[in-house]
């Protein structure tokens, strides 16, 4: 079978008419499809699709409509991207810190390179084979060529984080025997589970923030964990969704003030397009800013 003929930015906008789409002023859409690849900009109009294998939209779909999709998008990403910063700068000190006070405690303190202090062995080998990539990309970094003339390139666990990938760092905590999943989930005041679900989620966020991945209508995986009582209190949220993950940073975010100004945020970016938004397609339920704002 043929791939897809290539469309003109015309011809793009011609397909999104005869589909049914209105388009109030083509000139200015021409411009936004030459700024956002049309099949991205289709994404977000999934949901008016008159079925889900058609490829009408229905009765008074606009260009406009969808475009304000992909800016909800586009500016929650950004927001996050900043958030999850925070919550990863916080947790790269107290895994590094919690893990090499209870481990590292005999010279040359080096037990974070024995997979023996590890429960899930095969899950640190690849830890430490990713690192092993990670590390070549800082390798004219003052730090590596330190700890490579002095210390045969072995550094500290604190050192090791820093240049570890977020989604390393999460699988190098879930790598660790219950012991250190402990001493580190009680100092952020957690169950050990829970944290291991959160830092995943949170990886998973941070990636699609980094590669601009639509997180519109979309089903996120793994499920976020909460405890049995707060999912009892709130059955309207679907552990899925953007909200749930939204959740998710909201909780380990590690002071009040970020997490005040996130909930902030994504209050003015929902009423702002309040009237584009499908709330249901996001997860948020009407209550959301209740929710967020007794999980401070």
């Amino acid at each position: 079978m043929d791939l897809k003929k290539p469309l003109t930015f015309d011809e793009q906008l011609d397909k999104l008419i005869a589909h049914g789409m209105v388009i109030l002023d083509r000139e200015e859409a021409k411009d936004i499809l030459k700024k956002v690849n049309y099949y991205r900009f289709t994404g977000y109009a999934l949901q008016f699709r008159k079925g889900p294998s058609g490829s009408d939209y229905i009765e008074g779909t606009t260009f406009e409509t969808v475009y304000h999709l992909y800016k909800v998008d586009e500016i929650l990403r950004d927001t996050f991207r900043r958030y999850i910063e925070k919550a990863e700068v916080y947790y790269r000190t107290q895994i590094s810190y919690g893990f090499s006070i209870a481990k590292c405690t005999d010279a040359p303190y080096d037990q974070h390179y024995d997979e023996n202090n590890f429960y899930n062995k095969k899950g640190y080998r690849e830890v430490m084979e990713n690192f092993s990539r990670e590390k070549n990309y800082y390798k004219d970094s003052l730090i590596v060529k330190h700890h490579k003339m002095k210390y045969s390139s072995k550094m500290p666990l604190w050192v090791i984080v820093e240049l570890m990938s977020f989604s390393n760092m999460s699988k190098l905590y879930s790598s660790m025997y219950y012991s250190e999943k402990d001493v580190i989930a009680h100092m952020v005041g957690v169950g050990r589970d829970t944290l291991e679900n959160h830092l995943h989620c949170l990886s998973v966020l941070r990636n699609k923030c980094a590669h601009a991945a639509r997180m519109y209508n979309t089903d996120f995986n793994p499920p976020a964990k909460f405890t049995t009582s707060f999912l009892r209190k709130h059955p309207e949220i679907k552990n899925n969704s953007l909200f749930a993950y939204t959740l998710v940073l909201l909780k380990r975010l590690p002071d009040e003030e970020s997490k005040k100004s996130l909930v902030q945020i994504v209050e003015t970016v929902i009423d702002e397009y309040r009237n584009d938004i499908d709330l249901e397609l996001i997860g948020f339920p009407e209550n959301y800013l209740e929710i967020m704002n007794n999980n401070l």
